[in-house]
């Protein structure tokens, strides 16, 4: 009994060394728990910093494989081709047997001048000016001439008048040589009295003779003079059209055997412009290609809408040694008020059939010939786009001849298509473009 009552006491004794263990023990507990959370917290910084760190090289390695690939594919082998262009042309400019560049002419042109020297007084005419021929396009300065044709004509008349008292004395004196011989054969007066009556008509006809002569002189005098005064005036000899005006009131113009820097030599220049003409020039080895009479297309650069009709009009008999060509000039057959002398022009020789053609010079697609192929009954092309990849095309050729095909449908002007293309392309391919 003792002995449990014993240790029934002990049991209920506080233990104050416990209770001091167990109080210093619960902060450093606390403590422990408020490491952990740091710790934890810390963790995951290390681990979201870890994946950034990741994520770099594995960004370097997708770029790098990017380039890689670009670079196989700039490496890769692509099959190389030669590409022609889809062009808008007309069908003489397609059947053109050899094509000259040179320029406008008109047959009839010429520079008005002056015959003798002289001041520009009055211009009739400015550039554009239509004219006839006889039509006065300027006046020099001839004020001296109309004074001496004025001195002249009343010298005419003096002469005149002049000529009519010695016809009057001649008619006098021959009256009395009549009258002389008359009284003569009567006996009445002497000889010597007759030959002086005759003497008398005799030099009356010299004196009415020498007044005719220089009736005559001064009336050439006038004639001369008016002559003078109408080469001072510019006439023109042929209708046409003033392409250049060169004088102006005030200048002085000379014949261009006198001309000097401080003159003219002309006033204006003169062309007709329903006769225009092409002066170009051929190659010696081309020269059997064209005749006479040969039809050819005309296109001016300065009208790119517009076709004129031509034929060969003349082949100049003289080649130029150091060029190795020949000179031929193209009458424009259909010409307009578009067309102005030295503008370019380019010459197309046609075939003979050409000139008949009603569609000569109407607009077309046109591709080289050996860019079509043909696949179950129909015509195809393989058009290469901005990335040089190829796309198969169905086309409709009209019309063909040694080089080029006329396209109705299915491509567009400026495309460019693959000339003589291989069978092994595909639709979608990759491709070198040639140079």
């Amino acid at each position: 009994m003792a002995g449990s009552l014993r240790d029934d006491l002990a049991s209920l004794r506080i233990d104050r060394d416990r209770r001091e263990a167990g109080k210093a023990a619960r902060p450093t507990t606390n403590t422990n728990t408020n490491m952990t959370s740091t710790r934890r917290g810390g963790d995951g910084g290390m681990q979201f910093l870890s994946f950034v760190l990741w994520l770099i090289p594995l960004g370097m390695l997708g770029a790098a494989g990017v380039v890689a690939y670009r670079q196989y594919e700039q490496l890769r082998s692509k099959p190389e081709v030669t590409v022609g262009l889809v062009q808008v042309m007309t069908t003489g400019e397609a059947e053109k047997l050899l094509s000259a560049k040179g320029y406008l002419k008109s047959r009839h042109q010429a520079l008005i001048g002056a015959k003798i020297p002289g001041r520009v007084e009055r211009m009739n005419v400015e550039e554009g000016s239509r004219v006839k021929r006889g039509d006065v396009l300027a006046v020099l300065e001839h004020n001296e001439l109309k004074a001496l044709l004025a001195s002249r004509q009343a010298m005419l008349r003096r002469n005149d008048a002049e000529l009519l008292e010695a016809t009057v004395d001649f008619k006098e004196k021959e009256r009395e040589a009549q009258r002389a011989r008359r009284l003569q054969t009567q006996r009445m007066i002497s000889i010597e009295e007759v030959e002086k009556a005759e003497s008398s008509r005799a030099m009356a006809a010299a004196r009415m003779t020498a007044i005719e002569a220089s009736l005559a002189l001064t009336r050439a005098n006038i004639q001369e003079t008016e002559e003078n005064i109408r080469n001072m005036h510019l006439y023109a000899p042929f209708d046409g059209t003033v392409v250049e005006k060169q004088g102006e009131e005030g200048e002085v113009i000379t014949p261009s055997a006198m001309s000097t820097s401080i003159s003219r030599s002309a006033v204006v220049s003169l062309a007709n412009l329903a006769m225009m003409e092409v002066e170009t020039d051929i190659a010696e080895s081309l020269l059997s290609r064209v005749a006479l009479n040969q039809p050819a297309e005309i296109s001016v650069s300065a009208i790119p809408s517009r076709r004129y009709r031509g034929r060969l009009r003349q082949i100049i008999p003289m080649g130029d040694r150091t060029r190795g060509t020949i000179k031929v000039k193209v009458e424009v057959l259909d010409p307009d008020e578009h067309l102005f002398p030295e503008l370019v022009a380019t010459v197309h020789f046609l075939p003979d059939k050409g000139l008949n053609n009603p569609d000569a010079s109407r607009p077309f697609l046109f591709v080289p010939k050996s860019a079509l192929f043909e696949e179950a009954g129909h015509e195809y092309v393989w058009v290469v786009d901005d990335h040089n990849c190829v796309r198969k095309r169905s086309v409709e050729a009209a019309v063909t001849n040694d080089d080029l095909a006329r396209v109705e449908t299915g491509l567009k002007e400026g495309e460019s298509v693959v000339l003589n293309p291989s069978k092994l392309l595909r639709e979608g391919n990759a491709v070198k473009v040639a140079d």
